[in-house]
């Protein structure tokens, strides 16, 4: 028996818009959408690798889909010791070839094609303030492989597979030698001034029982740098949600805004995974 699971998505960082504006209006997103996003380095809307010459999208940060298999496991671990043989799934109809997730076609350079799914339409229900289901943080689940675009405003962060809230990595933060020093992403561009965002990570203690870590925003204006920031006591025998809402307050242009975890004492080591700004 061969399982076989389809699934559509759509990206997780921006909803079409090209500003952010806050009447964003929905798009019918195509495998080959472009980024255009300068401050992302992706050349594509939808993240995508290619299998058996079609082209797919990837998973975003976070999601991940796990199947468990009631098999004796083999040499290599996670995997059963006797697999089936790969078989192309039936997507397309008879005289078609699958080269895309969603189209089917005489051949890969045809422009010939056919669509086996009906499409939604561009505009399925009344367009959303941007934000309000997405969340605006980069690789939240450090699920890409590499740290950026986060980085130790001081100190160090390093991936960590041991320890992870989801998916299969953290990072972990060390060689602090001050309560602020942690890991740290640019929010501009994403975060609208004077709007208000639910932000979140989930937590944990590597060397100290007990202490507090604070979720903040490094906010710069025409009036300099000031700080919002969430909190709660973490321990290193669990993940600790953290979790509250913080507005970009500004006053005049915002010039930058930044995402942080920090406030363990100093030499407090931590972990944190799933960054979350919507």
């Amino acid at each position: 028996q061969m399982l076989f699971i389809r699934i559509i998505q759509f990206p997780q960082t921006y909803a079409g818009d090209n500003v952010y504006s806050p009447t964003a209006m929905w798009h019918l997103w195509d495998l080959d959408t472009l980024n255009t996003k300068s401050w992302d380095p992706r050349t594509h809307a939808l993240d995508r690798f290619s299998f058996n010459n079609i082209t797919l999208p990837t998973f975003a940060y976070g999601n991940y889909l796990q199947i468990t298999a009631d098999c004796v496991e083999g040499s290599i671990s996670g995997y059963c010791a006797t697999t089936p043989s790969y078989v192309e799934p039936q997507v397309c109809p008879s005289g078609y070839v699958q080269v895309s997730y969603d189209k089917c076609c005489v051949s890969p350079s045809s422009t010939d094609c056919y669509d086996p799914t009906a499409p939604p339409t561009t505009s399925p229900t009344e367009s959303p303030t941007f934000g309000q289901f997405s969340n605006l943080v980069l690789n939240p689940g450090f699920e890409d492989g590499i740290l950026s675009p986060w980085y130790a405003n001081s100190g160090t962060i390093q991936i960590e597979t041991t320890e992870k809230k989801s998916g299969t990595q953290s990072i972990l933060c060390k060689d602090r030698t001050a309560t602020w020093m942690a890991p740290q992403q640019s929010m501009i561009g994403r975060l609208e001034p004077n709007a208000t965002y639910r932000i979140s990570c989930w937590a944990k203690l590597k060397n100290v029982a007990s202490d507090t870590l604070n979720v903040s925003l490094r906010i710069e204006d025409d009036n300099g740098p000031h700080y919002k920031g969430v909190s709660a006591t973490i321990n290193n025998n669990s993940w600790t949600y953290v979790e509250g809402d913080l507005t970009v307050d500004v006053t005049g242009t915002l010039t930058a805004v930044y995402l942080y975890a920090q406030g363990p004492a100093i030499g407090a080591e931590y972990w944190v995974d799933d960054f979350s700004a919507v």
